[in-house]
């Protein structure tokens, strides 16, 4: 195998700190150099070092596998849960294991050539260096989080060397190589953040990450914790952040009004409008395909002011499971509760068996009422609006991130009950039209200052959130509730609860109401942020209280439910919930997913890995 002596050099318009801006944008490679040019000046180190930054960050930025593949906190409303989320994954699954060395050889090139190098100080050897080592750790982190182990290089191979490289022996031994990056990166990285560029910050945020699920996978093994408890490091890493807090508007940190202004965001990618158009960003997949014109031959409504708001590519719905967790405040009691529990919901309403519910919906003939993922209830106090005792007096970040029926969205009155604007019924065939499968739709992450409209070739600038201090605050609190430190992680746990959350504070005083709190807060501040999955895996290494009581390692439930929808009947008197259709029942997990297969090709290509290197359940 040999390389070319040659680069390619992205260099990004507004680039760099260096060159006194404040931020840097991802945009078209302009030119290229040749090895010995991009080594000889400070500029060109600097460019080629964020060249690689898309390499290491991608794999922390595709929300969609995540949320609407391996857990139903989202529907693809065009096609069948895949084989992967269905249990049906085989040792030739392909998830990345030996697609990332020529990343990593870049961030082994960085390391060596800026010790080499005359033309840079002390100072940006540190910085450089420090980048690469941590672009390195969050590469071989993804690798970890799949598959536990993976083919560590460290250096830049050469013609001459050994290519046959085998696996880590374990996974603590592939722990050491991420954590030690870590540990060396984060004492160098600047403390001045530039919108766009590793620092400190995001070091000790991702670290916090990382601890905590490499002590899930190692019973926090001692060969980890650099003298202290791995969860302890998390809580110190946290805490170590400096100069961010909670940004009291959840919704504008994940649009264009908060992008670069927010006082949470540790770490962003960013995008112009020089060069990106909408269908090159989340939000061509998360809204929807409505327009009047279609309103009409369905006999749907009301219509909207601009009949071409919505024409887009919907194909990620929130579902009726993930709604159900963002809590409601009771009107009596002023307790956080799930809607259907709130005493102006049950005082209003009385529930309904299938048998009535079926007598009541408007489309029979796709109701899907599927025993036990089954709830319907009608009013019963005249002139009351069953929409309004479902979404009212919700978590602030429910109508922050989730579009419902009575939702205002674009200056639209939007509606998604049976004959809905926005609803699964809007248009001819729903699953085939891009339309909310569950009648519902993602405001988060929509920027909302799109001329004319969002629409497909519309360009824009786009933002996606790798670290931020409300993820940082939940890491600490689950690192304090391993530490058995209930009372303190109570505490840290009401701050992402009620700055964004608006609720009232948790009252937990057991591990096991800390952990359900916990986890509901977890899901709901960081939907569509690529996390839940993550989180799931590691509370089912963890067990008992993380996992429904369960022993470690056991089957993690909330990946083995189906999808749910909403309907609501079209006079908003009467409303079911059931199971989304698209094989979505047919949701899968065992043990041996907690990590993925060691790819097969891989073994058979490589004479220092065999057969018995793979994971446990894959042979």
């Amino acid at each position: 195998m040999k390389y070319k002596n040659y680069m390619s050099v992205l260099l990004f318009t507004g680039v760099i700190g260096l060159q006194s801006c404040e931020s840097f944008l991802d945009t078209y490679p302009k030119e290229s150099y040749g090895d010995n040019t991009v080594w000889t000046s400070q500029g060109t180190v600097d460019a080629f070092v964020v060249s690689n930054y898309g390499h290491a960050c991608d794999p922390y930025l595709n929300f969609a596998t995540w949320d609407k593949t391996f857990t139903n906190n989202m529907v693809n409303c065009r096609t069948s849960c895949p084989n992967e989320a269905r249990g049906l994954m085989e040792n030739t699954y392909g998830w990345g294991l030996n697609d990332r060395f020529g990343a990593i050889r870049n961030c082994n090139l960085i390391i060596e050539k800026v010790a080499e190098s005359s033309v840079l100080d002390e100072t940006y050897k540190k910085r450089y260096t420090a980048e690469a080592k941590m672009m390195r750790a969050m590469i071989y982190y993804d690798l970890a989080r799949k598959g536990g182990r993976y083919i560590w290089v460290d250096k830049v191979l050469k013609t001459n060397d050994e290519f046959n490289i085998p696996l880590t022996k374990d996974i603590v031994e592939s722990y050491s190589h991420i954590l030690k990056d870590l540990r060396e990166a984060i004492p160098n990285l600047p403390t001045k953040v530039v919108a766009g560029r590793l620092n400190k910050n995001a070091g000790l945020a991702f670290l916090s990450e990382v601890c905590l699920t490499a002590a899930a996978y190692t019973n926090d093994a001692a060969a980890l914790q650099n003298g202290k408890s791995l969860y302890q490091e998390t809580v110190d890493a946290v805490n170590a952040i400096s100069h961010v807090s909670l940004d009291p508007n959840y919704e504008n940190m994940f649009n264009q009004n908060g992008a670069y202004s927010s006082p949470e965001i540790i770490l962003a990618q960013y995008w112009s409008a020089d060069n990106t158009q909408m269908m090159h960003t989340d939000m061509i997949n998360l809204v929807s395909n409505v327009l009047n014109s279609k309103l009409e031959v369905t006999n749907c409504g009301p219509l909207f002011k601009k009949a071409d708001i919505f024409e887009c590519w919907l194909d990620h719905t929130p579902s009726q499971n993930l709604v159900d967790d963002y809590l409601v405040v009771d009107q009596k009691s002023g307790k956080a509760v799930r809607w259907y529990e709130a005493s102006q919901f049950t005082e209003n309403t009385k529930p309904l068996s299938r048998a009535e519910a079926l007598s009541k919906i408007e489309h029979k003939e796709e109701a899907e009422l599927v025993e036990g993922h089954f709830k319907a209830f009608e009013v019963k106090t005249p002139g009351t609006n069953i929409s309004d005792l479902m979404y009212k007096h919700r978590d602030k970040r429910f109508d922050a991130s989730i579009i419902h029926d009575g939702s205002v969205f674009l200056g639209e009155d939007i509606t998604t009950y049976s004959h809905g604007n926005t609803s699964r019924w809007a248009t001819a065939r729903y699953a085939a039209d891009h339309v909310p499968l569950t009648n519902y739709a993602t405001r988060k992450y929509i920027y909302t200052n799109m001329t004319p409209r969002p629409f497909y070739n519309v360009y824009t600038n786009y933002h996606k959130i790798l670290f931020r201090y409300g993820r940082a605050l939940l890491n600490k609190t689950e690192a304090l509730l391993r530490l058995n430190k209930v009372s303190e992680a109570v505490t840290v746990l009401n701050q992402t609860r009620t700055v964004h959350g608006g609720l009232p504070a948790s009252q937990a005083s057991t591990a096991a109401e800390t952990w359900k709190d916990y986890k509901i807060e977890r899901r709901v501040e960081l939907f569509w942020e690529g996390d839940f999955y993550f989180s799931l895996l590691r509370w089912g290494k963890y067990g008992h209280e993380a996992n429904d009581g369960k022993a470690p390692g056991s089957v993690i439930d909330e990946l083995t439910q189906p999808a749910t929808f909403v309907e609501i009947k079209t006079d908003r008197s009467a409303m079911y919930v059931g199971q989304v259709q698209l094989q979505n029942n047919q949701r899968r997990f065992d043990v041996r997913s907690y990590l993925f297969p060691i790819t097969k090709s891989v073994i058979q290509a490589n004479s220092a890995i065999s057969d018995a290197d793979q994971n446990p359940g894959w042979e």
